[in-house]
């Protein structure tokens, strides 16, 4: 035998024995193809795609099944389920959005052991709560989302949403009649009218399927009136009576119309081909919409003030600017108020009361400070109140009626806490309904806020929460998360889960790769299309890191995240499987060249790219995880997670790649999908606190199984 066939001979035995080891279920190959640009391009797995195939319900469902089993007796699990239940008991009930109206308080909470959230109304002159609003009211897989107060003060409009598929029913209670009113909103729930009371929004699509492709050029949007039979319903926004704002065929498309109480106008948010334009038009009229801002304009917030809006730009500032408008002269000079400054502005953190307009910015993403505008005046200031090392944010009470705020301050290892304040006194004030957070764990870690080099001299910034006093000896389990996409930057929160692993002594990072907004436009940039690989290669260099440094090894490594974060982690394994000892994409695009080709078709276009362009075609392909699967590699072990309702990011992402990992990967290694049939983009939201401890227990436990966490360090 030549030496070339005996490397052929070892590499297919190397290949069948890590098949052998795990009897997978059948994944079949069949010949299919596509051609862009003159390149064809082989797509084996691409009957997986046809969800509705009682075929392909059958594969899907054998993995899960295989998944379920092998999962069933991993080391750890139950011991993580059991600390999680401790924790949960430990911790004292939670309510969440408390809000005050007249003589009453009406909040959300979990009871006991169940996983649902329920709605409550407390009289001031009553000790006990009454319960106004359960999951049960929609139906056996419904889980309430939101709630918000009409701004007459008659109605409550509550959303619950239908499993994981993102179709939201909204439900109309009287607040004086303490009961459900008989309305029907026939669509999906968008909001409230706020200029124009008693209205609430909703659209409507061909199909409310998530597997099945709706064309944008058919949404219908329409207003109701509360209290009315819902075929009195009138369109606000169509394609027939609105081509201005629905024209599919250049790329566009409708996404929300939003008002302001007091506001003569109203705004239509239209995603473009780069970014977002806004258009306006004076409310209570079928006038034509006027432009108000186009894609070039980079047009990320609005807050409105007096017939002048407060705008962000990023137009010719990566950092971002706070401009103004005056919507009588909309040709008039626009007044810059906050110039570009050295850290990113946080848009999606401003906040407006009735005096005062709130403006956020950060370092490296995870570290806040805040300036105050008068809004009559436009004058500047600092914060009054103390502005947190990690992450501060604040939320108005009541915004048409005075400067009350609730200030919460979290940390990567702390639960977020929640103060009372008014703007014009540095007083703050313990909130009496969000208890202080209580943990087994406080003082007991260390977060270090680093930058490391990348492959290319690109400083990266690097978050590490690891127990005090580890030894930096390369024998502790670690777990990177990350994501780089959409100029999102990871967000700094407490997450139970990580520090429960933490406690353990796993070391728990975030890589706060390009791609993401942490260091403003230009970050997400050095992320986007061409520059796409820089977020794997970020994500890659941060492990190569973390082993030089001694706070763990190759054996011990792994990473997750999810959605487009899907790219992030597919091909940082498939780029360098040699680094990673285990990997966890969750609802993960991971077949990009498809994308376009799934229920939310080209509306992805701008971040991941246009077959039709040469260009983004060819940096498409490099994004693809499940083309860079190749044979005879020893890959990490995989967990893949999809939600089998998930609108978003069709569950043929996750099949084709493990299909193809499945018969690919020569590592003696498990390649497991795991499918939530009930859950959606992010997760089953139908379960109870038990079943949900122990999916979370499973997925923990997978990776201190596979990261050999037995003989890490303690």
């Amino acid at each position: 035998m030549t030496p070339k066939a005996w490397l052929l001979f070892l590499l297919f035995t190397s290949v069948q024995m890590a098949k052998a080891q795990y009897q997978y279920p059948y994944s079949k190959k069949a010949d299919s193809s596509s051609s862009w640009h003159n390149i064809t391009v082989n797509d084996p797995y691409r009957w997986l795609e046809d969800l509705k195939n009682p075929e392909v319900l059958h594969w899907f469902t054998a993995q899960a099944t295989f998944t379920d089993s092998m999962m069933s007796n991993m080391p750890f699990t139950e011991e993580i389920y059991k600390e999680l239940v401790e924790s949960d008991i430990a911790a004292p009930e939670r309510k969440f959005s408390v809000r005050r109206l007249g003589n009453s308080l009406f909040y959300g909470q979990f009871t006991g052991r169940e996983g649902k959230l329920k709605l409550y109304r407390k009289f001031d002159n009553t000790d006990t709560a009454t319960l106004i609003a359960a999951a049960e009211n929609w139906g056996p897989n419904y889980h309430i989302t939101d709630y918000q107060f009409d701004p007459t003060g008659q109605y409550i409009c509550m959303v619950a949403q239908d499993g994981g598929n993102e179709l939201n029913k909204a439900k109309i209670y009287s607040i004086a009649q303490n009961k459900f009113l008989p309305d029907i909103i026939n669509g999906n729930y968008k909001g409230l009218v706020y200029n124009q009371p008693g209205y609430v929004y909703f659209w409507q699509t061909p199909s409310y399927d998530p597997h099945v492709y709706n064309d944008p050029n058919d949404y219908v949007f329409k207003k109701h009136k509360i209290g009315t039979d819902s075929s009195e319903d009138k369109i606000w926004v169509d394609k027939e009576s609105h081509p201005e704002l629905i024209d599919f065929s250049d790329g566009n498309y409708l996404w929300e119309i939003t008002s302001y109480q007091q506001c003569p106008y109203e705004f239509a948010w239209v995603v473009q081909t780069s970014t977002t334009g806004i258009w306006y038009r004076k409310s209570f009229t079928n006038d034509k919409w006027e432009k108000l801002f186009g894609a070039e304009d980079q047009v990320t917030s609005i807050n409105y003030y007096n017939n002048t809006i407060y705008y962000t730009s990023y137009k010719n500032a990566p950092n971002g600017i706070l401009m103004q408008l005056d919507l009588t002269a909309p040709d008039a000079t626009r007044k810059t108020i906050i110039p570009e400054q050295a850290d990113p502005l946080d848009y999606n953190s401003i906040a407006q009361t009735k005096n005062y307009l709130i403006i956020s910015f950060t370092k490296n993403g995870v570290k806040t400070y805040s300036r105050l505008i008068t809004l009559k005046t436009n004058k500047i200031t600092n914060s009054p109140f103390r502005e947190h090392t990690s992450k501060t944010r604040y939320f108005p009470l009541n915004a048409q009626q005075n400067d009350s705020v609730l200030i919460a301050r979290e940390d990567w290892a702390y639960p977020a806490f929640v103060m009372n304040a008014k703007i014009g006194s540095p007083k703050e004030i313990p909130n009496p309904y969000y208890a202080a957070p209580k943990t087994v764990y406080k003082d007991s870690f260390v977060v270090e806020e680093l930058e490391v080099p990348g492959y290319d001299g690109t400083l990266i910034p690097l978050t590490i929460i690891h127990r005090k006093n580890i030894k930096l000896n390369g024998n502790n389990v670690a777990i990177v998360h990350g994501y780089g996409a959409y100029g999102d930057s990871y967000p700094v929160a407490y997450d139970q889960n990580s520090m429960l692993l933490a406690s353990k002594a796993v070391v728990i990072c975030i890589a706060h790769v390009r791609g993401g907004g942490e260091k403003g436009n230009n970050w997400h940039i050095g992320g986007l299309k061409q520059s796409k690989p820089n977020s794997w290669k970020d994500l890659n260099s941060c492990a190569e890191y973390l082993i030089e440094k001694g706070y763990t090894s190759k054996e011990h490594l792994a990473c997750t995240s999810a959605s487009a974060g899907g790219i992030l982690i597919g091909r940082a394994i498939t780029e360098r499987p040699d680094l990673w000892a285990c990997a966890i994409p969750e609802a993960g695009v991971l077949n990009t060249v498809r994308g376009e080709f799934s229920a939310y078709g080209k509306s992805q276009n701008d971040e991941f790219g246009d077959l039709d362009n040469i260009n983004d075609f060819f940096s498409m392909l490099e994004t693809d995880a499940v083309l860079h699967v190749q044979n005879g590699v020893n890959y990490p072990a995989m967990l893949v997670i999809t939600g089998w309702e998930d609108p978003r990011v069709s569950s043929w992402h996750s099949g084709k790649f493990v299909a193809a990992a499945q018969n690919a990967s020569a590592a003696a290694r498990p390649v497991l999908l795991k499918v939530n049939f009930k859950g959606g983009h992010n997760g089953d939201a139908t379960t109870d606190k038990a079943t949900n401890f122990k999916e979370q227990a499973k997925k923990m436990a997978f990776i201190l199984w596979q990261c050999d966490y037995e003989h890490a360090n303690k």
